[in-house]
């Protein structure tokens, strides 16, 4: 067993799962919790994790996150984080909050940057000058402007956040289920009483909590664990002695039958847009194999419209669309289900529809393909690990929750042995026991009907502005010359362009339909189709034995469009109906025999395919309608970019507003037979004809046995028609505004530009060295930016509770940035910081689908290896050049917003449209 100077050494163990080893650890002067995560991963991660119990609504641990990254003691100056940022090579850096604890995880594949971050998050988590300099609080927290107006970052983040109804919802959910407990509250906080925390609170409670003996610090991937270790204990840990007690958490009484009636003000009230949400607890966190069996059991039962008992509960007509909820993370782990589109009585037999339910499935018990299924869907998840996260971020996560709930920081990186008790588990009724124990005691409910608003009630400074000086500053040297894309090989075979990557472990299986051919309306339509497939039956199989069979033979199996503005001639828009199949090698055979018969045989006509479509249009009408309220900025983005380029515009028709149209007139016509009609012909026509593209991410063996299963399978096809450039009309430009619920505002102001990879340099000053300052910490909106995406470019707010002050700050950028004076050593940072993007380490799934990517975009090495030289060229001049010309490129952009009806309204001149969503 090792041994590290300053800490005993509670255990080691292997971990086949993060492909390692773990090493738990105590240090012995200040009581922290250590995990070592010792593997092969070259992008290294580290967390530290505080455990935050709030006992009030002010949101105090989330202003706290935000302040403890804006100033320290070693690095006294005003941003510390937004400069790493922008300089830094880190693939994820950030904080976060949760219901029960803060964690401060980054990422990164350089090991210098790795010493550099480290000590600096160390630095601002335990020395921060927020606890001497209250104007961080008022910053990043809360002040009283001089008209009495309330403002800053966290508050007017939470205005956005809680402006949504099912955030609403949420939060009554958690008062009732948890009234005497810190999950009662709202962790992130309530705008209405974050005015209430004082500055002296505020630092009370930071002493309180973020104490070396309150942390969970993990150290993950390939590294000198020694080194990191000592240097954890030199400069930080051996100077903290343990306090006299750590805070801890308390469990709540059961609240079963608890119910809450909550009005949510909207000004358009619709009688069929009341929610309604069950919960229920579901055991101790401690115990990993229930929790788990809980996971599996809900994706057996609930994860589409046909599992069997979210068939049974949407055949009872209370509402358009039922969603499941499932925490498993908190002291008291919670499931949920949500009714949506229903009305005042509908919600009220809501509860009882579920007990009926749960009853009938337990007179015949729970079809045990079902729960095979979901067990090798969650397996093969835990294996895969889907997202994009890092790994290591994940793993610093589940440390610090595991410490913080048992005091074993590495409970949750073990799985195997979990997954394999409940296969034997399955044998013996245990998912039917457990079903019975869930939903045995009446739930608690809260139902949330809409109602229309009620009338409205009438020192020096610590820090400087100065630049963070690290220790050891990356330079472009350190940025290497990038990676060069795996070599792979194409053929022809039964019609189709086979293509292959080498790569080990899961294998992806993508096939590519070509889209050059379809009209924009066919567009729209194959977009739903995707979105439907799940819901369909075929001759063979019914929807919900499909599904099953996917979830049994792969890990995760999906149709979708894809639209990339490729770099040949003309940059053309490459359209795609995609099917993305993930699996083990062993399961390709079945791959191919699902996959075909998924997307080529689902029957699109008849009784039940209309029952579908009613339902499922239904369901998405009602995502967007939510999204407009969470997501904002990105419709608006996605609007602007309609009237410049063609992906633009496609993407706006199968995502954006227009797509919202679509959905509308189609459940306003209700024709469901014209409809599947229209869908059948459509789909007919592309996967006969068009051009297709299968990409096999996998083995040489597992390329020789597709060869012999392509030529036998739907996918094959005697002639194809050439693929072809997407095209379509474009839109001239408009201005237009969104009137939607809520008090913040999503602001885009987006101009048409030819690709230039050195105005991502460009985007990155104008992000982290304008906006940040005067829309984020002056204007008090929780994000903003500029981005740069091929053939267009644009700056945008996020949860902002300004619109028209917005686009005149937008307006001051240009002469802004072209009078700032530029050094060497900015320059360094912000060439590091761009570069570094176009390297980020990526999961298994998102490096194969990258590579196709590339292939169909025309991006070759040499083309990325110019985009860098480029890049790195970028010099003073050329930046305050770039700068002042963008004066005359705003000026003709154009505006997009989302926003309040209150903001659009005083800003209406700024449009050439107004609609209310």
């Amino acid at each position: 067993m090792a041994h590290y100077p300053g800490y005993t050494v509670l255990r080691t163990e292997d971990c086949p799962e993060q492909h390692g080893t773990l090493t738990l650890l105590t240090h012995d002067v200040s009581g922290a919790a250590v995990l070592l995560v010792e593997n092969e991963d070259v992008n290294k991660a580290f967390g530290i994790g505080f455990g935050t119990f709030p006992s009030d609504d002010t949101g105090v641990f989330h202003i706290l996150e935000h302040s403890v990254l804006a100033g320290s003691e070693k690095y006294p100056v005003s941003s510390p984080f937004v400069q790493l940022l922008k300089s830094s090579m880190a693939s994820f850096l950030n904080a976060m909050t949760f219901p029960d604890k803060t964690v401060y995880p980054f990422a990164t594949p350089n090991e210098t940057d790795f010493c550099n971050l480290m000590d600096v998050y160390l630095n601002a988590v335990f020395c921060p000058l927020a606890m001497v300099d209250s104007a961080v609080f008022e910053q990043e927290g809360w002040h009283r402007d001089a008209d009495g107006t309330v403002s800053g970052v966290v508050y007017n983040e939470m205005q956005g956040a809680l402006a949504s109804p099912d955030a609403q919802l949420q939060n009554a959910l958690q008062r009732a289920m948890f009234p005497d407990t810190a999950y009662g509250f709202v962790s992130g906080g309530d705008p209405v009483s974050i005015p209430a925390l004082t500055y002296e609170k505020y630092q009370r409670v930071y002493r309180r909590h973020y104490s070396a003996d309150n942390c969970c610090i993990t150290l993950y991937g390939k590294m000198d664990m020694a080194d990191k270790l000592a240097r954890l204990d030199k400069d930080y840990l051996s100077k903290m002695p343990k306090a006299a007690a750590r805070p801890r958490l308390t469990m709540q009484d059961e609240q079963p039958g608890a119910f809450v009636e909550l009005p949510y003000y909207t000004d358009q009230p619709k009688p069929d847009e009341v929610q309604c949400a069950l919960a229920w607890y579901t055991g101790a966190f401690a115990d990993r194999e229930r929790q788990l069996g809980v996971e599996i059991l809900l994706g057996a039962l609930l994860s589409t419209n046909s599992s069997p008992l979210k068939a049974a509960l949407l055949a009872e007509q209370l509402g358009a669309d039922i969603d499941i909820g499932f925490d498993d993370s908190t002291l008291q782990p919670t499931l949920e289900l949500l009714l949506r589109g229903a009305t005042v009585d509908s919600a009220r037999k809501f509860a009882p529809a579920v007990r009926k339910a749960v009853d009938e499935l337990l007179k015949t018990g729970i079809p045990h393909d079902l729960l095979l299924a979901a067990l090798n869907e969650a397996e093969f998840a835990s294996l895969e690990r889907p997202g994009s996260l890092p790994d290591g971020v994940l793993d610093a996560i589940n440390a610090a929750t595991g410490w913080l709930h048992t005091g074993d920081a590495a409970l949750l990186l073990h799985t195997d042995k979990l997954f394999a008790a409940l296969r034997s588990k399955l044998e013996e009724g245990w998912f039917d026991t457990l079903l019975r124990e869930l939903f045995a005691p009446a739930p608690v409910q809260v139902v949330q009907i809409p109602s229309a608003p009620k009338a409205a009630d009438a020192a020096a400074p610590v820090r400087t502005d100065g630049k963070l000086v690290l220790e050891h500053p990356l330079t472009a040297a350190d940025l290497g010359a990038g990676d060069a894309t795996p070599q792979g090989s194409a053929e022809q075979l039964a019609g189709a362009t086979l293509l292959r990557h080498p790569s080990a472990g899961s294998l992806y299986l993508n096939f590519y339909y070509d889209l050059g051919t379809v009209t924009p309306e066919e567009l729209q339509y194959l977009n739903l189709l995707a979105d439907v497939l799940d819901e369909l039956d075929t001759p063979a199989h019914t929807a919900q034995q499909l599904n099953t069979l996917r979830s049994t033979w792969l890990g995760d199996s999906r149709a979708q469009l894809d639209l990339w503005t490729g770099r040949q001639k003309g940059s053309p828009c490459h359209a795609k109906l995609t099917l993305c199949l993930s699996l083990l090698e062993r399961s390709l055979e079945k791959a191919v025999e699902i996959g075909g018969e998924w997307l080529y045989d689902t029957v699109l006509t008849g009784a039940a395919a209309e029952a579908a479509y009613a339902r499922v249009v239904s369901q998405l009408k009602l995502r967007m309608e939510q999204l407009f309220i969470q997501q904002g900025n990105e419709f608006a983005s996605t609007r602007a970019r309609a009237h410049y380029y063609v992906e633009g515009a496609a993407d706006e028709a199968c995502t954006g507003v227009s797509y919202y149209h679509f959905l509308c007139s189609l459940l306003e016509k209700a024709d469901w037979a014209a409809l599947g009609a229209k869908l059948d012909a459509v789909r007919s026509r592309v996967l006969q004809n068009a051009a297709l593209t299968v990409s096999l991410h996998g083995t040489e063996d597992a390329l020789e046995k597709l060869r012999t299963l392509l030529p036998e399978s739907r996918f094959a096809a005697a002639r194809r028609t050439p693929a072809q450039p997407y095209t379509q009309p474009l839109t001239p430009p408009v201005n237009e505004a969104f009137i939607i619920d809520g008090g913040v505002n999503y602001d885009v102001l987006a101009w048409p530009m030819p690709r230039d990879s050195r105005r991502r340099v460009l985007a990155r000053v104008m992000s982290y060295e304008y906006l940040w300052h005067t829309i984020r910490e002056v204007g008090g909106a929780y994000g903003t930016g500029m981005l740069c995406a091929d053939g267009i470019e644009f700056l945008y707010t996020y949860r902002d509770p300004h619109l028209r002050e917005s686009y005149d700050t937008f307006a001051d950028a240009p002469a802004a940035l072209a009078a700032r004076d530029y050094t060497a050593r900015d320059l360094d940072e912000f060439i590091v910081g761009t570069a570094a993007k176009l390297d980020t380490p990526r999961k298994a799934r998102a490096a194969a689908r990258e590579l196709d990517h590339r292939y169909f975009c025309g991006i070759t090495d040499e083309m990325r290896a110019a985009d860098r030289k480029a890049l790195c060229s970028v010099d003073a001049a050329l930046l305050k050049a770039q700068a002042a010309a963008l004066s005359d490129v705003l000026s003709g952009g154009v505006r997009v917003a989302f926003g309040s009806k209150d903001a659009v309204e005083a800003a209406k001149d700024l449009f050439d449209r107004v609609e209310t969503l």
